[in-house]
């Protein structure tokens, strides 16, 4: 939402974008770091910092045996604010989402700036209950921002009812886990939320994770099947096939072989699970499969699904 005027400039007061001339604090950082660490729109830890301090906590709750939780947080259609107002815009939407999560974490946690619209709080000695609240408080506090903005045509807009998407999950870590576990589980409970409806807190849960992981498992096994049947260089030329509405299912069927035309069709309804595999570890050249050739298959199985019986 958004309410427009025409006035004198804005003063974003203390949300305004972060003074690269001010000392460095990673938001709710456990330590003040180095600029490295720092990102330097919101104050908060970037991925370096991120990188650098993240790995400590985790392990010091392993050593203690203490639980350890983790929220992720991804504003619902910020591309729609860039789009229409500018990145400028963007850019104090996301100072002032900073501050929020700055409001409501204490100073030994680690508050991230993950890269995007996307954050990451580290939480020690937090139970999933007690994550659940402080990330419920956050949502609430995204919610209640009245963000002023300058337009690209000099309007001034103050922009609220921004909302986001937030995953909570925790455990206390055992020998054998590891901070990318947790991270698996939080963005696990992440795309739950989106999937939900957006705008809500989704709490990990371990049982359906394992029948998305085993839905994922077969995705990805077809999308590696469908490049194992083709050479790099005839990317262009699946690319072309399959967008080209043009030609007919014979001519594609001629050109793709029906093995590739089966494995396609297997992708059909693995779409959104694909678009989710690039946090897995997969090659690069998988990763552009996904990145590239998804879209058109998604469009083609749609139009020509039963070609091959």
């Amino acid at each position: 939402m958004a309410t427009v005027r025409m006035g004198l400039p804005v003063d974003h007061g203390s949300l305004r974008l972060h003074d690269e001339s001010a000392p460095s604090r990673c938001g709710s950082c456990a330590q003040p770091v180095g600029a490295w660490a720092t990102d330097r729109l919101t104050g908060l830890l970037g991925r370096w910092g991120w990188d650098d301090q993240a790995p400590a906590t985790y392990r010091r709750a392993q050593r203690r045996w203490e639980q350890v939780a983790l929220l992720m947080i991804d504003l619902d259609r910020f591309k729609k604010i860039n789009d229409e107002y500018g990145h400028p815009a963007g850019d104090v939407v996301l100072s002032d989402v900073a501050a929020v999560l700055t409001a409501h974490t204490r100073p030994t946690d680690l508050v991230c700036r993950h890269g995007g619209d996307e954050f990451l709080v580290l939480l020690p000695r937090t139970t999933g209950g007690e994550a659940a609240m402080v990330a419920d408080r956050i949502l609430r506090g995204i919610r209640a921002l009245q963000t002023e903005i300058t337009t690209n045509d000099g309007y001034h807009v103050t922009l609220h009812g921004q909302t986001a998407s937030i995953g909570v999950a925790s455990h206390v870590p055992t020998a054998d886990d590891t901070l990318i576990d947790l991270v698996r589980d939080t963005d696990a409970a992440l795309q739950r939320a989106k999937r939900g409806g957006r705008a809500r807190v989704q709490v990990h849960d371990p049982s359906a994770f394992a029948a998305e992981r085993k839905a994922d498992s077969a995705a990805l096994h077809h999308l590696l099947a469908l490049q194992d049947l083709m050479s790099s260089d005839q990317l262009p030329q699946v690319l072309v096939a399959l967008s080209d509405g043009a030609k007919n299912a014979e001519e594609l069927l001629s050109i793709l072989g029906p093995k590739v035309i089966l494995t396609l069709e297997r992708l059909q309804d693995n779409g959104f699970v694909l678009r989710r595999a690039a946090r897995y570890e997969l090659t690069a050249a998988a990763r552009e499969w996904i990145t590239d050739v998804l879209p058109a298959v998604a469009a083609w199985t749609n139009r020509h699904h039963g070609l091959v019986h």
